[in-house]
């Protein structure tokens, strides 16, 4: 391992390592805009050059590797005036339309400025370089080409990431600007991505774009429940309202997220979500409990069936479980038949849709439950389940359904709290155990484990648990075999 010097402290550098990924490495930040960790090296902005001792002209940081003996400076004079005139340069036809930019708040240009810049405009603003603004090339970005900078990361990711190639820099020298092939749209299923790694705001959000500052919102670290890849994920909100969801890179699952991913936040607020519960045409406030203890508590459940879902979290699961085996001593416990999951595209988008596949599994085997048949539910005339898990049933039956949004099944529908409201473990595809953390808060519902600890009570059957950590902590030594 190479040992280099940083602005004077020693260092060890990892094999085919660079200056700027060992600095980082470290702790020490070097400014750039066009180097991404997940794409190719392109070293086109010149923002992160250096000094290198014995070496007459300043080097850029990205792409040099570190080399035995080598003495870097990142913050001499000589670097601090060449990222004084490489901000200049960018800033030449940029419009300085910051107080109208959605970017505000997490522009690199804005950051680097009031650190390296400072300076003022020898160019009058009707020389400006004008290009075309607010242009949607997609349903989900909108681009305005007189902020961007070149720095080319949106074009390497659509060459190295999705490979579907739609964008290229167009023209020469300072009539350049980024464009999209003819007839196409910027569509593909991951190109949201594209407004997270713009560093200046050319590109931005349709979705979020004017809807909050960036700097009001607070972060829940989550997970991605669109499907059993379990993306790890930072779900963005304010005013107990949710703004937009971000990926947060893992190792382990994703440096990216899809569309489809960052777009499941809006069951919060679309229109057919359930608002009410229903028993049999009836409608009552989800948070009373007592006609659905009515409807249930004359019902004959020898032909009656549990079939957890891996819509749920393990808690949730578990909840249902000991409601359906102790309070209404149901026989009929089932799993429904669990799929393999796998990367269908190569990058992400996993072929199973139920986020808890896994975990289901796992739970399984700790309690021996049976995976359902079509024959054994012929035998059925009532099911508790959640109403994802329904749709798979062949024969609709009268049930207790728990449920986001409104359908017309039999029975008793029970509106729920979302795992954006409320928290819950789920095991991706692969194994890794994940939290969803709440960043709204819902007075009006409750989470499906609250009802049926609610109901068990008003048949005056008391369940193993008290509350959450209860369940996970069964979850955790039943289930999983090990603290979360």
């Amino acid at each position: 391992m190479p040992k280099i010097k940083i602005d004077g402290k020693e260092y060890f550098a990892a094999e085919g390592e660079t200056i700027l990924q060992t600095a980082q490495r470290n702790g020490i930040y070097i400014p750039r805009y066009c180097y991404h960790p997940a794409l190719s090296v392109a070293g086109n902005c010149r923002m992160c050059l250096v000094e290198i001792e014995k070496m007459p002209k300043l080097q850029i940081a990205c792409s040099t590797l570190a080399a035995e003996g080598m003495s870097v400076l990142t913050q001499s004079e000589k670097v601090k005036k060449a990222r004084k005139d490489v901000l200049e340069f960018l800033l030449i036809n940029h419009p300085v339309d910051c107080p109208i930019c959605d970017q505000a708040g997490e522009c690199y240009l804005q950051d680097y400025y009031m650190d390296y810049g400072l300076h003022k405009s020898r160019v009058e603003i009707k020389d400006k370089i004008r290009r075309e603004k607010r242009i949607q090339i997609g349903d989900y970005l909108i681009l305005d080409r007189e902020r961007c900078i070149l720095c080319t990361r949106c074009v390497r990711f659509c060459e190295e990431v999705t490979k579907t190639e739609e964008l290229f820099v167009a023209q020469r020298g300072d009539h350049s600007y980024i464009d999209i092939k003819p007839n196409e749209k910027l569509n593909n299923p991951y190109s949201m991505n594209i407004a997270d790694i713009c560093p200046v705001g050319a590109f931005t959000s349709a979705d979020f774009r004017f809807r909050k500052r960036v700097w009001f919102l607070k972060t829940a670290n989550s997970v991605c429940l669109g499907c059993a890849t379990g993306c790890s994920i930072k779900v963005q909100y304010d005013d107990n309202t949710v703004y937009r969801i971000l990926p947060n890179p893992n190792e382990e699952t994703n440096t990216w997220i899809c569309d489809a991913g960052r777009m499941t936040y809006k069951e919060l607020y679309a229109e057919k979500r359930l608002r009410h519960c229903v028993i049999n045409g009836n409608f009552f406030q989800p948070k009373n409990i007592i006609p659905v203890f009515e409807y249930l508590k004359n019902r004959d459940f020898s032909k009656s069936a549990l079939i957890l879902s891996p819509y749920l979290s393990l808690e949730d699961n578990l909840a249902l479980y000991y409601f359906a085996s102790k309070t209404l001593k149901i026989e009929n416990i089932f799993v429904p038949e669990i799929k393999e999951g796998k990367i269908s595209d190569g990058i992400l988008i996993n072929t199973d849709k139920a986020p808890n596949s896994k975990g289901l599994e796992l739970m399984k085997k700790a309690f021996s439950i049976k995976t359902v048949s079509d024959k054994e539910i012929e035998k059925i005339d009532f099911i508790i389940t959640c109403f994802k898990q329904s749709r798979f049933l062949k024969e609709k039956k009268e049930g207790l359904y728990f449920s986001l949004e409104e359908n017309d099944l039999n029975g008793a529908l029970i509106a729920m709290k979302s795992y954006f409201e409320t928290p819950g473990t789920f095991v991706n595809y692969k194994g890794k155990i994940s939290l969803t953390s709440p960043a709204v808060s819902n007075l009006n519902k409750l989470s499906v484990w609250e009802t049926v600890k609610e109901l068990s009570a008003l048949f005056s059957s008391y369940l193993p648990f008290e509350g959450f950590e209860d369940l996970r902590k069964i979850a955790e030594k039943e289930i999983l075999g090990k603290r979360i």
